[in-house]
């Protein structure tokens, strides 16, 4: 009996968290979602970048964008940044915070969105990559759990921001990837018309 409930409270946990996340995210969700695709019309791509269990979520995101979330599309250009082991193991070696830095010195150009996703957006190889993206003259989407963090602060005006409130890990994971996919969708919704 016990142990239902704690079972259903992760449920109901979670369920709370998206309710909450689909009023407060819905605007700036939709101009997230404009933003990139304008970047994308105009030759830019989405590069993305996150540490840890977000390498996995970014691959993930570039993938939906690259190929299909729901409905066949043109493919659209986005790179995670979190892919080619050998860069990741020299960079990681050699100047950690430089990870995602030194991949948008070598790739990032105008037009270009960079991506963060970040639990407390606390770390520092993507606060670094957010200077190095603002010094391309690229925009930032970030999404992060919390209070945002340094992430947070370092975001200018013309730049995105899509934040979980809270702080339990868990749970602020699961409403990122909820994120990403109701991101993803309205940009399938703004390239095809009314999915």
């Amino acid at each position: 009996m016990t142990e239902s409930l704690a079972i259903q409270q992760h449920f109901s946990d979670s369920a709370q968290l998206l309710n909450e996340c689909a009023d407060l995210l819905a605007e700036p969700l939709a101009n997230a979602a404009q933003g990139i695709l304008m970047a994308l019309m105009s030759d830019g791509k989405l590069m993305i970048a996150g540490n840890g269990i977000y390498a996995s979520i970014a691959n993930v995101m570039a993938a939906y964008l690259v190929t299909r979330l729901q409905q066949d599309r043109m493919a659209l250009a986005a790179l995670s940044l979190c892919t080619n082991p050998a860069v990741i193991s020299s960079l990681n070696n050699s100047s950690p915070d430089d990870l995602f830095a030194r991949q948008i010195h070598a790739l990032g150009k105008q037009h270009d969105v960079l991506c963060v996703i970040s639990i407390d957006g606390q770390c520092t190889n993507l606060c670094q990559a957010i200077k190095t993206a603002h010094e391309r003259d690229m925009h930032v989407l970030a999404i992060t759990g919390g209070s945002g963090g340094e992430i947070a602060a370092l975001l200018r005006d013309d730049d995105f921001w899509l934040n979980i409130p809270g702080d339990n890990a868990l749970r602020v994971l699961e409403a990122q990837q909820v994120t990403i996919h109701a991101l993803c969708a309205e940009i399938d919704q703004l390239l095809l018309g009314g999915l």
